[in-house]
């Protein structure tokens, strides 16, 4: 079965038709279940909540916090877990001319990773009902940031396993002095390059992938704020909400209320 642009099972309750892209929000119930079936479109989706498993050639876990690219016309069946779902879909409306203007090239195959900040940003924006040239912004941000870890454009080897070691365990103390060891390079170094390769402070990218990880918390558990501030690296409550009001325009505690309701 091939889906028409935009359309996707469950629920939806947003449906949101921009310059460049298709966006959808669906609400998936506990253990349902979705036939085989594809789209007729590459696109991103990001599941914010919940767990499902996906066939194909292939079985994979999709777990909260996770975002796959499809590739168009793939076929895959879903099984949702008795935590249901929730998918923010990001459908690029003609994708030769995307990659074209953006230089990027798009997977030959299904990837996965983990979600970035920039989807969650538009996630909360098409909740709140911002305006489509501003969610249009906000996908190609997204996409790009995507499409940007899956090419490793730009990273040269020590970078990318600076990056891998942070978003891999973005809570664990990072050590200028032991990185200056492992590469043979002096800090200085490191945090100009860094930040030449990257477009971000070493400081920045790291408190961006804590930020990451904080969303996953505030989105699947009741802890409060300053016990999660405090897990993922940031010394107090309001250390917390200067920076995730910096990257998301809201506080945590309203993230919260507005994708969780």
């Amino acid at each position: 079965m091939n889906l028409e642009p935009n359309k996707y099972f469950g629920i939806t309750t947003k449906s949101i038709k921009t310059e460049s892209f298709n966006i959808s929000l669906t609400s998936h119930s506990a253990n349902s279940k979705i036939l085989l079936h594809s789209h007729d479109k590459p696109y991103l989706c990001l599941l914010a909540s919940g767990t499902y498993k996906e066939d194909s050639n292939i079985t994979d876990i999709i777990t909260q916090g996770e975002v796959l690219y499809r590739t168009a016309n793939y076929e895959h069946s879903n099984s949702f877990s008795d935590k249901g779902g929730l998918c923010l879909n990001i459908e690029i409306n003609n994708h030769q001319k995307f990659t074209t203007l953006n230089k990027l090239h798009l997977p030959f195959k299904v990837s996965k990773q983990k979600g970035n900040l920039e989807m969650y940003k538009l996630l909360y924006g098409l909740k709140r009902g911002l305006s489509n040239d501003i969610l249009n912004i906000y996908c190609y941000e997204s996409m790009i940031a995507v499409m940007n870890v899956f090419n490793g454009e730009g990273d040269i080897n020590w970078v990318k396993k600076i990056k891998e070691l942070i978003n891999d365990n973005p809570l664990e103390t990072i050590s200028l002095d032991k990185l200056s060891i492992e590469f043979s390079l002096h800090p200085n170094y490191i945090v100009r390059k860094f930040k030449e390769i990257t477009g971000f402070k070493l400081s920045e990218y790291l408190t961006k992938i804590r930020l990451e990880h904080s969303v996953k918390q505030l989105l699947i558990s009741k802890e409060n704020i300053t016990s999660i501030a405090l897990e993922n690296g940031f010394y107090d409550q309001s250390h917390f909400n200067r920076n995730f009001k910096k990257h998301i325009d809201t506080t945590p505690n309203n993230f919260r209320k507005v994708i969780t309701g």
